[in-house]
């Protein structure tokens, strides 16, 4: 007897196994992002930026039960933004570049008419940033001589490099204008969600926005936080 349950269990496990690989779905996504840095204390908001950007990645739809899903991913978010400015007759031409990569996990309900479904979705999600710098060209004349060159610092490494010149913010040899602090944490954690329509069993488009909850500096100087809104597109197969 004691055998025979354990043969009837073994079953009911492997058929739980087929029924959930079944009703898992892979899928490609790739969409806008809009990501905003706000400070909260410490320095002005007058200091909030924001970045734009594009994602892509792949995800893992896994049903649960009735219209109840799970949805986890894996993301590379790439942003930037230009500015140009001048001082003292120099022309500055600034660039700032963010590199992430994150972990979205997803609660998803859908319902809607076979073929078209609509789907409201909300979760986590881990993020790591991998790179952020921030660079400018310098151009121009000053008291006669000619100003050219190119300045980058990383937000992650406290690390200024000037004309292939690498300086380290350890304290010792500060740079004017910047303090050791002046850096950001790289890991995240967000919470958020959206709305989202498939259609014909493999289109999907969704919009959703994400809050930051970890603070981003490094240091007592201040608070910042990330938050993003996305727009995207998806096929699953």
């Amino acid at each position: 007897m004691k055998k025979l349950i354990a043969v009837i269990m073994a079953a009911a496990v492997a058929l739980g196994m087929t029924s959930a690989q079944l009703a898992a779905r892979g899928g490609i996504e790739a969409g806008y992002v809009n990501s905003s840095y706000n400070f909260k204390k410490g320095i002005s908001k007058d200091n909030n930026y924001s970045l734009n950007g594009f994602y892509v990645g792949l995800s893992k739809d896994v049903r649960l039960f009735a219209g109840l899903h799970i949805v986890p991913g894996i993301y590379y978010t790439y942003l930037t933004d230009n500015s140009k400015d001048e001082v003292l007759g120099l022309k500055l031409r600034g660039n700032a570049s963010d590199h992430y990569l994150s972990v979205p996990i997803m609660f998803r309900y859908q319902f809607g008419l076979p073929g078209v479904k609509l789907y409201v979705f909300a979760g986590p999600t881990l993020s790591a940033g991998l790179v952020a710098k921030q660079k400018y060209i310098v151009s121009g004349d000053i008291l006669g001589s000619n100003i050219n060159g190119e300045v980058s610092y990383n937000l992650y490494t406290g690390k200024i490099k000037t004309d292939d010149i690498d300086i380290s913010q350890d304290g010792e040899n500060p740079v004017e204008g910047i303090t050791p602090d002046y850096m950001y944490n790289r890991f995240d954690v967000q919470l958020g969600g959206g709305v989202g329509i498939e259609v014909l069993k493999f289109l999907e488009v969704k919009v959703g926005y994400d809050f930051g909850l970890m603070n981003r500096y490094k240091g007592d100087a201040a608070e910042l936080y990330r938050n993003q809104f996305y727009a995207a597109v998806g096929f699953r197969f």
